[in-house]
């Protein structure tokens, strides 16, 4: 699809019609093309155009009456949730990945369409008492509310947009609601629940080299345990290395990309390329499982070329050599518990916490903390760092010894 400007300065549209919509459309050719005076106007035939091929494509009629009484449910199957898919809501540059999208209609499905499904558009944007109360109790349930909050606003700006009413009244009085949910569960939270101890960390480590020593666990296993300990990255991007990326003579890893729950790869959060500087142990123990895991491919005629994940499974449908499922260390780390009763609750993301933590504690500066997390900015490390800040002198005790100096 194309919007070009013409040598007339008019705005020339020239968007793909599907083979099967076209009938429905009274399109003849394979494309829509019509000229506009105005790049706005091309814009907006464009989006009504790919809304129609939308509503077409899931079994719905194409000309669905631009009037505010269409239900909330409607509004969502028949106009917002084609165009939200093309990234046609929101102002970013790409449309949302798979899981995204995926998440987004689960949310739909179980938290926002029972809420306001039966209602009309026209209704709830008439009746901000009503939305107020439905959201405030959502919010009293339901931690991820700001998800909530977003997906609805982008409902009536859509509708705004589209002419179905003429202005979305909801926006300020749902920015009020606040996410009580997720604010109690916070104020709950104890710091030493939000990091392990040096203490604590130890005893999982040893837990895992007791496991590893009985059997109870793979190599492979304990080696991504200690990897995403000592790189103090997310579990994804652990699952995402290959060993292209693995310099073991020069000990290091080149951290590039993350694995989604489809298992595929994608841009590490922030879009960030990181170079770590490993220590001996850590390259020690990759070696070994580098020898191991091609001994275990070539049993099933695989050759391990530098492109190959460094962990991989049998996952449960028999496939052979399958990148990590999205849960696997969490699993790993549960199991290792069981066995170990006293050790302390820990997951993946718990060991990122602790790294940045303990880390702080034995003097790494902030920034440097915040660098080696592939954080954007500092603001978002402070939140992993759970120590008390330590203040050599006090500013009252700076000022009380200059008072002799006036």
């Amino acid at each position: 699809m194309t919007i070009t400007k013409t040598s007339s300065d008019t705005y020339s549209l020239k968007v793909y019609i599907p083979v099967e919509v076209r009938p429905k459309l009274g399109v003849k050719g394979s494309h829509f093309v019509k000229r506009y005076k105005t790049r706005k106007e091309a814009k907006e035939a464009e989006l009504d155009i790919l809304t129609k091929i939308n509503q077409i494509e899931n079994g719905g009629s194409p000309f669905v009456s631009k009037d505010g009484s269409i239900l909330f449910r409607d509004f969502y199957n028949q106009v917002w949730w084609g165009a939200y898919k093309a990234g046609q809501t929101t102002s970013t540059n790409k449309p949302p990945t798979q899981p995204t999208i995926d998440n987004t209609e689960i949310v739909f499905r179980l938290h926002i369409l029972p809420m306001f499904g039966n209602f009309s558009i026209d209704f709830l944007n008439q009746n901000k008492q009503v939305v107020l109360n439905l959201m405030t109790a959502k919010a009293e349930e339901y931690a991820n509310f700001k998800v909530i909050r977003s997906y609805v606003n982008s409902i009536f700006d859509w509708a705004e947009e589209l002419d179905y009413i003429e202005n979305n009244r909801i926006s300020k009085t749902i920015k009020r609601i606040k996410s009580t949910k997720k604010i109690k569960l916070k104020e709950a939270k104890r710091d030493e629940d939000l990091a392990l101890s040096s203490a604590e960390l130890q005893s999982w480590i040893e837990a895992f080299e007791t496991d590893l020593a009985a059997d109870k666990i793979e190599l492979k296993d304990f080696v991504l345990f200690f990897t995403t300990l000592i790189l103090t990255d997310r579990k994804s991007e652990s699952y995402a290395l290959q060993w292209k990326y693995i310099d073991l003579e020069n000990n290091t890893i080149n951290l590039r990309y993350a694995l989604d729950k489809y298992k595929k790869l994608k841009a590490t959060k922030g879009n960030k390329k990181t170079l770590f500087h490993i220590p001996m142990v850590l390259t020690d123990l990759l070696s070994n499982w580098k020898t191991v895991q091609k001994t275990q491919l070539a049993h099933f005629g695989i050759i391990q070329t530098p492109n190959q994940f460094v962990f991989t499974y049998i996952d449960t449908k028999g496939n052979v050599n399958s990148p990590l499922h999205a849960d696997y260390l969490n699993n790993k780390m549960k199991s290792v518990r069981r066995r170990h009763p006293h050790l302390v609750h820990a997951t993946p993301h718990k060991l990122r916490h602790t790294g940045a933590t303990l880390a702080k504690q034995a003097g790494m500066s902030l920034e440097a903390i915040s660098e080696a997390l592939t954080h954007s900015d500092v603001l978002t490390t402070k939140i992993y760092v759970n120590t008390t800040n330590v203040v050599p002198m006090t500013a009252g005790q700076v000022a009380y010894q200059n008072l002799g100096k006036l």
